[in-house]
């Protein structure tokens, strides 16, 4: 299975190379803020046709993505839920937000996302940055940032900021009063789009920038991931260990969360999820989307026990059960953190620019 997932991405190398040197609009895209992307995944898969990536708009939206004057009580602001020291999550078993209130789901890591189709646990109609932020932004229950009916008053409080006068005019220039809600929105995508995290252990092995990069026992649990025993690659596949797929989770017994049905009310979708990312799992315990496992053992556990006539498609049908030994759940997990890259939690690029000095 390595050498097939090796052979997929070399195909995807061959691809943006090629368009790179046929390209003849060169243009600013959100990997070209950083210089550590591998060429294979240069150009985004998932891109809003309308809001155009500037570096200008970029800038604007780290701001907005760390202020909490973006909250109706100004307690909140983006990076409250997506932190980067947690590889944009937020540590909870649940998010809170700007009244106390709980979600009904932990916050998602922000990495990569331009090669996400769907963007969020539940919801099949969100494909881009600008769309999801509607819902933190907007939601009642529970009111995350309490944008309802308060559009003018946030507005309002960035306008009043000297520093946002020359941070609009440079990523809006041909408007004269660029203090829009969509603005905003696409400000915040903007900078979301120029996250991301492909420096883990397991990269730098599978491009042999490093062939010492992982240890036997990841070695053996990369086995064990790939391998028909476990099949882990059918629904975590690809760049980010995920997939565009939903499915019936194993954990839907221990929790009320109808997943995909509260998005599209189809009684087939009740308790589908789609899968979560792979990466970083160093950084974003509690695991699955109710926060209910502590630990990377807890989920293989719980898989192990629960699978079973469980996890079921049109597409997909995993109905056999699997029981590791514990060498080899400590093999798996071992392969899993691998697949973690510490250096996007100290890139300056993502950092909350108001603890900086970039005023200039």
């Amino acid at each position: 299975m390595l050498v097939k997932y090796s052979g997929w991405l070399c195909l995807l190398f061959g691809f943006s190379f090629f368009y790179a040197c046929t390209s003849k609009n060169k243009k600013a895209t959100p990997s070209s803020l950083n210089n550590n992307i591998p060429i294979w995944v240069k150009d985004p898969f998932y891109e809003h046709p309308y809001n155009t990536f500037t570096v200008e708009k970029a800038r604007l939206g780290r701001y907005l993505f760390y202020d909490r004057r973006l909250s109706v009580n100004n307690t909140k602001a983006c990076a409250s839920c997506h932190a980067q020291q947690f590889s944009f999550t937020d540590a909870y078993t649940k998010s809170i937000g700007a009244y106390g209130d709980l979600h009904l789901r932990n916050a998602k890591p922000l990495i990569n996302l331009i090669f996400e189709k769907y963007l969020t646990a539940a919801d099949s109609t969100l494909h881009f940055p600008e769309q999801q932020m509607v819902g933190p932004m907007y939601n009642q229950h529970p009111i995350e940032m309490g944008w309802q009916g308060n559009e003018t008053l946030i507005l309002q409080r960035l306008q009043n900021d000297e520093l946002y006068h020359s941070l609009f005019a440079k990523a809006y220039p041909k408007q004269p009063n660029p203090y829009t809600v969509e603005n905003v929105q696409w400000a915040i995508a903007t900078f979301i789009k120029t996250i991301f995290s492909f420096n883990a252990p397991y990269d730098k092995y599978l491009s042999k920038i490093d062939t010492m990069a992982l240890t036997p026992t990841q070695k053996k649990g990369m086995q064990l991931f790939f391998s028909k025993k476990l099949n882990c690659a059918k629904c975590h596949h690809g760049i980010n260990f995920t997939s565009s797929n939903y499915y019936i989770s194993p954990h839907t017994a221990i929790t009320i969360d109808s997943g995909l049905y509260r998005a599209t009310h189809q009684p087939i979708d009740i308790g589908k999820f789609k899968p979560p990312t792979l990466r970083n799992l160093v950084f974003t315990a509690p695991y699955l989307y109710n926060g209910t496992a502590a630990t990377l053992e807890e989920v293989l556990l719980h898989y192990e026990k629960d699978i079973q006539g469980k996890m079921k498609t049109e597409k997909l049908v995993l109905d056999k059960a699997f029981k590791l030994t514990s060498q080899e759940r400590s093999q798996l997990v071992a392969f899993l953190l691998s697949l973690s890259d510490s250096s996007v939690l100290i890139n300056s690029n993502y950092a909350n620019p108001f603890s900086i000095d970039e005023t200039n």
